[in-house]
């Protein structure tokens, strides 16, 4: 049934607990498997070059990028499931706890634990092969550096949870392959826009001279555009991912 109330801070919290614990066996044995893993390369490498301990910080890293668009891609299974769509959809529910609890659990506490699990994997490492605590492991983990490769991981993230709720199957792939077509669209307008604004500019070169030319582009390539798609990054691709996979859950819904 639809609920009237759109946010309800109690439904929220039953059903984030609902969808945690709905998939925590699978979810805990792919931790499991990647944490064993990434375990046995960091006692290696500390075993072989101690020092190199704490670059492995991007392999973990990647790891958690990879395993969380996995994830995210499944969030949403069971609302195209024909035996468990209708149950999923009948929760006294809106579809605004829908996002926010799949956002919560995918984007926040999933790279929290992460990151937990990161420097458990790096303490148990440095116990067995150094019998002592050494702080540059753990600078690694938690650093500058690490808390922004959070930052992006949650703005990707946010293309993953659309692909959840708008493909029916194999979703992490299909959301690949849309990301790769809308790359290529985009590559071939920014070149065929590239060409007809410079396709004249030999002629102009010729009568204004080289700098009097470039000077204007060469202020809004390294300047002007970066600036426009750092915004665009950080601060637009959360809300329109979050906005467009919201009108997908009430497509369903309704």
């Amino acid at each position: 049934m639809e609920t009237n109330d759109i946010l309800s801070f109690n439904r929220l919290l039953l059903l984030m607990r609902r969808q945690v614990l709905s998939g925590a066996n699978g979810l805990l044995i792919a931790f499991g498997g990647f944490a064993g893993v990434l375990l046995i390369i960091s006692l290696l490498v500390a075993y072989f070059n101690p020092p190199a301990l704490s670059g492995l910080t991007v392999s973990y890293f990647s790891v958690m990028f990879l395993g969380g668009y996995i994830y995210t891609s499944s969030f949403y299974s069971e609302l195209h499931q024909v035996q468990k769509s209708y149950s999923y959809l009948t929760l006294p529910v809106s579809v605004t706890e829908r996002l926010l609890s799949a956002w919560l659990i995918t984007a926040v506490l999933f790279p929290v634990f992460s990151v937990l699990a990161m420097s458990v994997i790096v303490l148990v490492a440095n116990l067995l092969m150094n019998l002592t605590v050494e702080l540059s492991p753990f600078q690694s983990v938690f650093s500058a550096q690490s808390l922004k490769l959070v930052g992006i991981y949650m703005v990707t993230q946010s293309v993953f949870l659309l692909g959840a709720a708008y493909f029916k199957k194999n979703n992490f792939l299909k959301t690949l392959l849309a990301l790769f077509v809308i790359s290529l669209i985009i590559n071939a307008y920014t070149a065929l826009l590239g060409w007809g604004l410079f396709r004249g500019i030999g002629n102009e070169m010729e009568m204004m001279g080289e700098q009097a030319v470039f000077q204007p582009f060469e202020s809004l390539v390294t300047q002007t555009f970066p600036a426009v798609f750092k915004f665009i990054f950080w601060y637009v691709t959360i809300p329109f991912f979050m906005v467009t996979t919201w009108f997908s859950l009430k497509e369903r819904q309704v």
